[in-house]
């Protein structure tokens, strides 16, 4: 199985006007930019998840949408979960990709969670591996995920440009 985990791109700061909640943050014209480069480095690194997994909250949701538009396009997944909501447990996340068994699958969510994740994943639970915004790491597994279980591909930054 293949899991590609990515933190959601740049949003705009809440103003108490138009933006009144964290759960309401759109993603900035940053974030877009951002989106839109993962999402090409991704079609030249040949990755089209079967599944998506966002959590609910609006910049993770616009995320997935920019830089998966083939999910909802070829009849792929993708699935708003709230256990992905910031403070998600690796524990949980597991069991939620366990749940669609695929043999690829994105997952787009928050800080500190995304890294937090990856670390477990790799055995580093101890570690802060730090993801910038719309950064994606690349981990794969012979079966299903489970702590420790897992080699870390690439990560990488919102500037990367595959090969």
């Amino acid at each position: 199985m293949k899991i590609l985990v990515i933190r959601h791109a740049d949003a705009l700061d809440t103003n108490g006007n138009s933006i009144r909640t964290d759960f309401d943050r759109p993603l900035s014209e940053k974030g877009i930019k951002q989106a839109l480069r993962l999402k090409k480095g991704l079609l030249k690194a040949n990755f089209l998840p079967e599944i998506v997994l966002s959590s609910p909250l609006i910049r993770t949701s616009q995320t997935s949408k920019l830089v998966f538009p083939e999910v909802f396009t070829q009849n792929k997944s993708f699935f708003e979960r709230s256990e992905l909501k910031p403070g998600a447990h690796p524990e949980i996340i597991c069991k939620i990709i366990n749940e669609y068994n695929p043999k690829s699958i994105a997952l787009v969510g928050h800080m500190p969670d995304v890294g937090v994740f990856v670390s477990w994943l790799i055995g580093a639970s101890g570690a802060n591996i730090e993801m910038e915004k719309c950064g994606a790491a690349l981990l794969e597994f012979h079966g299903l995920p489970r702590e420790g279980a897992g080699s870390l591909r690439w990560l990488v930054g919102p500037e990367w440009k595959y090969r």
